[in-house]
C-alpha cells in the first residue's frame, strides 16, 4: 500500500508563542543528521512497546480521565485540573512505571548524539480524537527531548512536525516503539488534530447511538539537558 503523504498547515500557534531566542549547545553532538535537522527518528527504540501499554485511564465513574495527574510519590497522585497545553487530554508526571525507562532510554540518546546527558524530567500524554499539539518550542529543561509512541488505536501514523534550522518543515511518522530525539527548547514541532478511527457513516452511527470516539494516541516524552551545557541547573526538574 503507498505510503499516505502529509503536508504541513504550519500549525496552530501555542497561545502567548514566542520563537526561540537561544540555541542549544547540542551543536557539539557528533550527529549530522541530528544538527542538520534538529531531530532524529529512532525506529524500535522500545523492541518490546507492549511492555509499556496502559488503557485510556477512566474515572470513578468510568468516564474518559481527563486533565493533569503529578505522581508524587508512588502511593500520593494530585489531580491538578485541566491539561493546559493540550485541553481535554491527560497527562500524568513522573509515573513511577517509566521511572526506570527515563534512564535506560537516556543510555540510547547519549550513544546516537555522542554526549553526555543529564535527566530532568517525563510525562505521558493520552490525546484524544480531534486535539492537537499546538506548534510551540520548550523550556531549557528539555534541551534534548525524546518522544516515544506506546500505543494508538487509530488506524494511520499520526505525524508530528518540526522546523528545521533552514525554516524547512518535515514530519516523521512512527508506530508503537519508535522514537524521535529533538532540540526540544529550539525547534518548533507540532502535530494537526488527531484523526477518527471511524468513517464517515461509523461517526454518524455513533453520534446518533450518543457512543464517544474512543479514538487516542498515547505518548511519553522524555527530557534531558546537555552534562556540559549551560542549563545543567535543570537536571532532575520534577516538570510541573
Amino acid at each position: 500500500m503507498k505510503q499516505k503523504k502529509y503536508v504541513s498547515t504550519g500549525g496552530v500557534y501555542e497561545d502567548g508563542y514566542q520563537k526561540c531566542n537561544f540555541t542549544t549547545t547540542t551543536n557539539m553532538t557528533k550527529n549530522e543528521f541530528f544538527e542538520k535537522n534538529g531531530y532524529l527518528p529512532i525506529p524500535g527504540l522500545i523492541r518490546d512497546p507492549e511492555n509499556l501499554f496502559c488503557p485510556p485511564p477512566l474515572d470513578e465513574k468510568g468516564e474518559r480521565l481527563t486533565g493533569q495527574l503529578n505522581y508524587i510519590r508512588k502511593d500520593k497522585v494530585i489531580h491538578a485540573g485541566q491539561e493546559q497545553q493540550v485541553r481535554g487530554s491527560l497527562s500524568r508526571y513522573n509515573v513511577p512505571t517509566y521511572k526506570q525507562l527515563h534512564y535506560l532510554v537516556r543510555k540510547s540518546v547519549e550513544k546516537h548524539l555522542g554526549i553526555d546527558l543529564l535527566p530532568t524530567y517525563y510525562f505521558d500524554r493520552f490525546y484524544y480524537v480531534g486535539q492537537q499539539l499546538k506548534r510551540h518550542s520548550d523550556r531549557p529543561a528539555c534541551e534534548v527531548s525524546v518522544t516515544l509512541q506506546i500505543s494508538t488505536n487509530s488506524n494511520n501514523p499520526w505525524p508530528i512536525w518540526f522546523e528545521r534550522p533552514d525554516g524547512s518543515e518535515s514530519y516523521v511518522l512512527m508506530n508503537n516503539g519508535d522514537a524521535v530525539i529533538y532540540k526540544g527548547c529550539e525547534r518548533d514541532h507540532w502535530r494537526d488534530p488527531l484523526e477518527s478511527k471511524y468513517n464517515k457513516a461509523q461517526r454518524m452511527w455513533r453520534s446518533y447511538r450518543k457512543k464517544e470516539d474512543d479514538t487516542y494516541h498515547h505518548q511519553i516524552f522524555l527530557h534531558y539537558v546537555n552534562s556540559q551545557g549551560p542549563f545543567v541547573h535543570f537536571a532532575n526538574d520534577v516538570g510541573y
